[in-house]
């Protein structure tokens, strides 16, 4: 049987001792670890000089002018340094790919499958399980952190897995709980928001940090540029890659379907549906986790309604979309209890209406999976909405619009 896990409401002691430490020597000014601000703009200046690039400035300035207004912990700043620098470093080398190769652009590039729905609603079990597959390819995170090394040679592909194996530990050394409710590792699928985030748009950051005033500003965007630069970076992906069938993730293309499909007018989408009570009280937990090492003191209370609020929106929106029969015969709904009790039926369900090809070794791989997954379970996550502020007769009321089998195929 396996073990309740719990986020906890602080820290671990090593985290909270490195954040005090660097408080202290940076009050001494020995060491400075606050985020520069001046230095970011003066290399967006410099990159737009250089390409010409403006649709992500006033991102940019708004994700700057949040961090800023913030007191976010040490760590959690330096944190956001180096995600900065990598992003900006990518931004270089996906522009240089292009200069360097003016007509790949024009390339036939096959749309992608998207698995799409409001967080924890098995969307990651899902993209595990597609992984698994012979027939497909899922984006690994060392690939989504770094997707222009497969095409510099080993040392650079070398150095990208390093430097995201540095990342994966840190994330699950100071998040311990992270393991058993979003593991992160080098070479495991991980969500395409990264690729949006290298336009300075996404989210699934702000989020995590709290960042409201940049989220909403996020919300509240023209995506289509950031969704261009994000298929740009898909097709360099792509370059020199197997041709199979490309399956991303992320659940807040749920927010933007509508961009999603000028973009990939093509694409097919497999929309993931669970008890919005559910979903909301486990991301709410989810992302307690990341605040809490993100600030000194976090209000677990205040998260259910935020989440409540951000999730109402993503579904009125793809709703909308929705209503586009055109658009909607190219979604297919599958609700994550059918995934959790029977995952292989499930899957090749899904894998039928895809016309995706499950070979003997597939079928193999998937079986010894699904065993493992039985037999391996050292931690279950576990809340209790009483503790991030949602009572289920408030999410009812609130998502009396949204049927979570409405959509369902039998």
């Amino acid at each position: 049987m396996s073990n309740k896990v719990f986020v906890k409401t602080k820290a671990p002691i090593l985290v909270r001792l490195y954040n005090f430490l660097l408080l202290f020597f940076g009050r001494i000014h020995f060491i400075k670890y606050e985020v520069d601000c001046l230095k970011y703009l003066k290399m967006f200046s410099k990159e737009k000089v250089q390409t010409g690039n403006k649709s992500s400035e006033k991102a940019l300035n708004k994700f700057l002018d949040n961090v800023k207004s913030k007191t976010l912990n040490p760590a959690t700043q330096i944190f956001i340094s180096g995600e900065l620098d990598r992003v900006f470093s990518n931004r270089g080398k996906v522009a240089n790919i292009q200069n360097e190769n003016p007509d790949f652009m024009d390339q036939y590039f096959p749309d992608p499958i998207f698995i799409v729905g409001l967080p924890r609603t098995g969307t990651t079990a899902l993209q595990k399980m597609f992984s698994l597959l012979e027939s497909c390819r899922v984006l690994k995170l060392w690939e989504l952190h770094y997707p222009t090394a497969h095409l510099e040679g080993e040392h650079a592909i070398k150095t990208a897995r390093n430097q995201t194996r540095k990342y994966a530990f840190l994330q699950n050394f100071s998040k311990p709980e992270q393991k058993y409710i979003h593991p992160v590792g080098v070479d495991e699928p991980d969500e395409c928001f990264r690729l949006l985030f290298n336009s300075f748009t996404s989210i699934a950051i702000s989020s995590a940090l709290g960042l409201v005033d940049y989220e909403n500003f996020v919300m509240e965007s023209d995506m289509l540029n950031a969704y261009k630069e994000y298929k740009v970076q898909l097709q360099i992906l792509s370059i020199n890659s197997p041709q199979k069938q490309l399956i991303l993730k992320a659940p807040e293309h749920l927010w933007n379907l509508d961009v999603l499909f000028k973009v990939f007018p093509s694409a097919r989408i497999v929309m993931t549906h669970r008890d919005p009570l559910q979903s909301i009280t486990s991301y709410s937990s989810m992302i307690s986790m990341f605040r809490r090492t993100a600030y000194k003191k976090t209000n677990f209370k205040d998260l259910g309604p935020y989440v409540t609020d951000v999730f109402e929106e993503g579904l009125k929106r793809s709703y909308k979309v929705r209503k586009n029969q055109n658009v909607n015969k190219n979604i297919i709904d599958l609700h994550c209890e059918d995934l959790q009790k029977t995952p292989k039926k499930t899957l090749k369900r899904i894998c039928r209406l895809l016309e995706i090809n499950i070979d003997n070794k597939s079928n193999e791989t998937l079986n010894k999976w699904v065993n493992n997954r039985k037999n391996d379970t050292p931690g279950r996550h576990n809340y209790s909405y009483s503790t991030y502020g949602v009572s289920r007769s408030t999410i009812e009321k609130k998502f009396q619009f949204y049927n979570d089998k409405r959509y369902l195929s039998s």
